[in-house]
């Protein structure tokens, strides 16, 4: 007989299941596994973080979809792609620190260093997305999310310091990152 304990871990397991209507189940938990290597994130039972994806399905076919994680209150980032009514699609990779953006909310592209600049040609609608297009999407942004992850958590680690210098010196004088100490720890 299952303990009740196992029964709640499986409930809120299958609850923190991403869900998709666009590709295949086991494509995106393997797209999200790849994801969340990238940019470090580590399950932790207590705290704000999170890792979301959310489809956008619009009934005259555009829409898009995102990847959204959480690695606490002010350090946080996504990327995906819209898919615009004109056919003058964006794919996105940002992330955020403490107000500050790391990255390209739009990034056309026909403008990325890559063979296949022209991979999202054939798609004009939600409709047309399959897993090989989202991988491709995945590994051209790859590089920009990196950077941008590296980004973040620089500026994370200089607010640390700063914040352990203030309090290492007996809390005298200015916090001159974002005047508040505290922010974003």
């Amino acid at each position: 007989m299952k303990k009740l304990k196992d029964i709640l871990n499986e409930v809120l397991s299958e609850d923190k299941q991403l869900q998709t209507k666009i590709f295949d189940q086991g494509s995106l938990n393997d797209t999200a596994k790849q994801i969340k290597k990238l940019i470090n994130y580590e399950e932790e039972q207590y705290g704000s973080q999170s890792f979301d994806y959310d489809e956008f399905r619009f009934s005259d076919g555009h829409g898009g979809f995102a990847f959204k994680w959480e690695h606490g209150v002010k350090h946080f980032g996504r990327l995906g792609l819209s898919l615009q009514k004109d056919g003058n699609h964006r794919l996105y990779a940002v992330s955020y620190y403490n107000g500050k953006q790391f990255g390209d909310e739009k990034i056309d592209p026909k403008t990325l260093p890559t063979p296949n600049k022209d991979f999202l040609r054939h798609i004009r609608t939600w409709k047309d997305l399959d897993n090989l297009t989202m991988q491709t999407i995945i590994t051209v942004l790859s590089k920009d999310v990196i950077k941008n992850e590296a980004d973040a958590n620089k500026a994370f680690e200089q607010d640390r310091q700063a914040q352990s210098d203030f309090y290492g010196g007996g809390g005298k004088g200015y916090y001159k990152q974002s005047g508040r100490i505290g922010a974003g720890l």
